[in-house]
């Protein structure tokens, strides 16, 4: 089992979505940005480290939703049955941003990772549309 590094990871992910489609981040030490072309260009975030690969996507911020207690209950309840994904929230530039994610072992297969990007796809879709209507409406 390999432990990627963030070029070996670029390469084999660029085979997967497409080399236009996957771009290392230059401030952002083992980052990259996979746009899942099937899921609207979503874009994806992963970091890898020496222990995990990290696999992330904003959902939305915190000014976008009407109720945020009622929201967070949203979310806690549809937690459980995101597969292979969480939600969570996270400061952004000062900023609350709910996000969907998920962590893998740096020793994960290739065929595992490009599992955990298109399901965090699927899911951070799924999740928007269940958690609509607790959003601001413009």
């Amino acid at each position: 089992m390999p432990t990627w590094t963030t070029d070996q990871l670029h390469h084999r992910l660029s085979e997967n979505f497409g080399a236009t489609n996957v771009a290392v981040l230059e401030d952002a030490e083992g980052a990259m940005q996979v746009v899942l072309a099937e899921a609207g260009d979503l874009e994806i975030t992963l970091v890898v480290s020496e222990d995990q690969i990290f696999v992330s996507t904003p959902l939305v911020t915190g000014a976008q939703v009407q109720d945020r207690a009622a929201f967070n209950d949203a979310c806690m309840r549809l937690n459980p049955i995101n597969p292979l994904s969480n939600l969570g929230l996270a400061t952004v530039d000062g900023e609350d941003v709910y996000e969907v994610f998920g962590e893998l072992s740096a020793d994960s297969t290739e065929a595992q990772i490009v599992l955990e990007i298109r399901t965090l796809g699927i899911n951070a879709i799924d999740a928007i549309e269940t958690l609509k209507p607790f959003l601001v409406h413009a």
